[in-house]
């Protein structure tokens, strides 16, 4: 994907998200020059006509493995707070952390979590991302299937 950063604009004025590719640059455009001091957890509410809500949500000083039980209380309040943005729209996340933008198995670990906490409450989401110093990415469908250990 272009990696060029496009211009961050007031909420009210961003592209609407229609597509994956949308959601990229929309994640692009706000994550601006990358590089992180620490990981985060950003997510955001997407309105069914692709509108971004304009509060973008951190959730900070996130451990290299998540707990399934907080991440199914942060989607069950997704669930609460979609009801009130907009019952048909979806969640964004976005995980970011300082380092190269090799993806790790903690990178893996959290995304597929955060889907498996999604269906278990049942909540849509975009694509999941990731962002490090390098570069942002998403986490393609074969980044989603756990690691089999012989």
């Amino acid at each position: 994907m272009d990696d060029e950063i496009p211009p961050l604009l007031p909420p009210d004025q961003m592209p609407p998200i229609h597509s994956p590719q949308d959601m990229y640059r929309h994640w692009r455009a706000l994550m601006g020059e990358l590089g992180f001091s620490r990981r985060l957890l950003w997510f955001g509410f997407v309105a069914d006509d692709g509108w971004m809500a304009s509060h973008l949500h951190q959730v900070e000083d996130i451990p290299g493995t998540p707990d399934g039980l907080r991440l199914d209380h942060l989607m069950a309040i997704c669930l609460e707070s979609l009801r009130v943005v907009d019952e048909c729209g979806t969640v964004a996340f976005l995980l970011s952390r300082p380092g190269p933008a090799r993806m790790t198995e903690s990178d893996r670990c959290w995304a597929r979590e955060l889907a498996a906490a999604a269906v278990r409450v049942g909540v849509r989401l975009q694509p999941i991302h990731l962002a490090t110093d390098e570069a942002l990415r998403v986490f393609a469908a074969d980044d989603l299937i756990p690691l089999q250990r012989a």
